[in-house]
């Protein structure tokens, strides 16, 4: 029988479903795949802030044998009883219900040039190549060595594959990766094309040509492949991290991720704070198992018939549209804590989180945090313009961090006092912006600060008020002058429902549709477009307009861009998916209003609105927050959300824009592009 449902804007409203779904709806892996949430750890018993925050190593390259290029070996591979932290509040260990013993996690990682980390990976550290720069490029072999312990090759996934979805339903196997070094300034070849990767197998037969008239890479044979990063860019802080098609989620969820330095000598002259007080922090949300395992929720997938949907003769199981996990962890370590000395510490953070948003700040255990403790230097595309000081000290000023985001935070701890206690808090609701509040004492909380150690010499760090050359008005960075765009091309992000296809929750006996994202109404798969062709080494402004009610965080590959405006658009002017009546919006840009909000009035600087450019948004950016949909705000006509981008096209090839809630992409929010003479 069919299964009915209703989904508005904001969400899916779900209604019992009329169908019986009896027997095991799990396969084997029922408690890695953490498939019922009657298996998982509870986070409100958990102990907090009791293990010290692991420090991430750098690994060291190889000079001698490719002197030429700074060589790394980056190796994936599978770590059993690795140690989370997850203790109970008397500090005893969780005990396995079925063996007894302490729980621990298998989990997946990146040994970079050797050094092992377990969960993540070692960092990578490079310097620019830019002109009077003193870098080299960047080589690094990538080799998927993913075995059990005994040696044998893993066959199955840690986590729930479903087959349905795009890039996993045409029998691929479960063990496979290919690398993307987000941010990276690169050639098509080496950015991690989601369909050019690799399993685990050495003796894999001659991998597939590369496909005709896309520019797509083909796959490599055997378990390896070598990509050479540039470095010609400023000094950022880039990630590399899984990016195979249908399983991206996944691989990242379970490890396979980590930093990637990149230094210049504009940087060095800041004398920012650095070596053992520059700290990168890997925040991710994760929900774990009682056997320790981790627990990426999937539902039984139904037909509109209502029977579950089976693939090989086994039935089943699909992801939510995001991932919220119930603890908070940071380095690979739940709720951990850091001693500090009472001086400035450069804090990188990188989101890595599935799908959860972040709004930081921090909270002194006694008192308010000072004016002038906490300051914001970076973005994902480098130093900004102008240091921020105006969030990070309260819950009303935090630093929103959407999903793949990353900012440096200095924080000066000789402004508190001697043995004081800052916990770096978070309020963002779940889904971001409309979503469900946080849990207070569980993911409300990320980690703690504790000034407990003696200052070591004297702090002669210091922070600039001016980092970087703004882009405008001067217009000149990096060789780069803007001037007004030769191109401007409009793109929608879209949400639907899937007619045939139902998410069943054992728990409340409902079901609803599963939900697919896309981009101008095209899937992952379809053709490219003539709008998605882009001249080489020309300035675009890209207007990316969201009719959904998610704040949606969107990556450009190869390409640094600057966000020139967020607005709204009435809804009345606008026609979803069809790129023709969006073209036409570029008469004149009417309607298209810049720095207004959902009820369609202006707002102002200092306010931390989705609707405008914010401060710590200024300066070269890769990740842009698009502003949410408005519908059925009482007394107001319904509008839509947009952003526009300015970016120059500047190396042939093709490439890959989607959004990073990982969930979103995996479900198609994400279309290739292509660079073209």
């Amino acid at each position: 029988m069919s299964v009915p449902a209703f989904r508005g804007l904001f969400g899916v409203v779900a209604i019992a479903a009329l169908v019986s779904c009896g027997g095991n709806n799990t396969n084997t892996n029922v408690a890695v795949q953490g498939a019922s949430p009657d298996v998982m750890l509870n986070s409100l018993q958990m102990q907090q802030f009791a293990n010290p925050l692991p420090i991430i190593p750098v690994a060291t390259s190889d000079t001698t044998t490719h002197p030429n290029f700074d060589y790394y070996t980056v190796v994936a591979e599978q770590t059993p009883n690795f140690d989370f932290g997850l203790r109970q509040k008397d500090g005893t260990d969780f005990l396995n219900p079925v063996t007894g013993t302490p729980i621990r996690t298998t989990v997946w990682g990146y040994t970079v040039s050797g050094i092992k980390a377990g969960y993540l990976g070692a960092t990578i550290e490079a310097r620019s190549t830019l002109p009077g720069e003193t870098g080299k490029p960047v080589k690094v072999k990538y080799t998927n060595n993913l075995r059990n312990s005994d040696g044998t090759l893993l066959t199955k996934h840690l986590l729930t594959v479903d087959p349905t979805i795009g890039g996993a339903d045409k029998g691929e196997p479960e063990i496979r990766i290919v690398t993307h070094l987000h941010g990276g300034h690169v050639d098509p070849g080496s950015d991690g094309y989601p369909m050019s990767w690799v399993t685990n197998d050495p003796n894999a037969a001659t991998g597939e040509d590369p496909v005709a008239d896309t520019g797509y890479p083909g796959r490599p044979p055997g378990n390896t492949f070598t990509y050479t990063y540039r470095n010609d860019q400023l000094a950022t802080h880039l990630w590399f991290h899984d990016h195979a098609m249908g399983i991206t989620r996944l691989n990242v969820h379970a490890g396979l991720a980590a930093n990637y330095i990149l230094r210049d000598m504009v940087e060095d002259k800041l004398h920012l704070p650095a070596g053992a007080y520059e700290i990168p922090l890997v925040v991710q949300d994760m929900s774990f198992n009682q056997d320790g395992s981790m627990h990426y929720a999937a539902m039984p997938l139904l037909d509109s018939t209502g029977d579950q949907v089976v693939v090989n003769g086994q039935k089943v199981l699909s992801s939510m549209p995001e991932y919220f996990g119930n603890t908070i962890a940071v380095n690979g370590k739940v709720w951990p804590y850091l001693a500090v000395e009472p001086r400035k510490y450069r804090f990188r953070f990188l989101n890595g989180s599935d799908s959860r948003f972040y709004n930081m700040w921090l909270e002194a255990s006694s008192g308010a945090i000072p004016a002038d403790a906490i300051k914001v230097v970076a973005n994902e595309g480098g130093l900004m313009p102008a240091t921020v000081t105006t969030m990070g000290y309260d819950a009303a000023h935090g630093l929103l961090m959407a999903p793949a985001e990353r900012y440096s935070m200095i924080v000066d701890f000789s402004l508190f006092p001697a043995g004081a206690t800052l916990t770096l808090r978070n309020n963002a609701v779940t889904p971001y912006p409309f979503g469900d509040k946080v849990v207070d004492s569980t993911t409300g909380r990320i980690m703690q600060f504790k000034i407990s150690k003696a200052l070591v010499g004297t702090d002669t760090s210091a922070v600039s008020a001016t980092p970087r050359p703004a882009i405008r008005p001067t217009g000149k960075l990096s060789s780069d002058l803007w001037t007004a765009p030769v191109n401007t091309v409009f793109f929608d992000l879209q949400e639907f429902e899937e007619l045939n296809r139902f998410l069943f929750d054992d728990d409340s006996g409902t079901a609803v549709p599963r939900l697919k994202q896309q981009v101008n109404g095209r899937s992952f798969f379809a053709p490219i477009g003539l709008d998605e062709k882009h001249a080489w080494n020309t300035i675009e402004d890209w207007v990316i307009i969201n009719s959904t009610g998610d704040i949606h965080p969107m990556h450009v590959h190869l390409v640094n861009f600057e966000v020139i405006s967020k607005g709204t658009i009435l809804a009345s002017s606008y026609t979803q998916a069809d790129t023709t009546k969006l073209a036409s919006l570029n008469g004149g840009l009417n309607d298209l209003n810049p720095n207004t909000n959902d009820q369609g009035v202006v707002v102002t600087a200092g306010t931390g609105s989705w609707y405008m450019v914010n401060a710590e948004e200024l300066g070269w950016k890769e990740t842009v927050r698009v502003p949410p949909a408005s519908f059925g705000v009482v007394g107001f006509p319904d509008r839509v959300g947009y952003v526009r981008i300015r970016a120059k096209f500047d190396i042939l090839g093709t490439y890959m824009w989607h959004c990073h809630i990982l969930a979103h992409e995996e479900n198609e929010m994400m279309r290739p592009f292509m660079v073209v003479p």
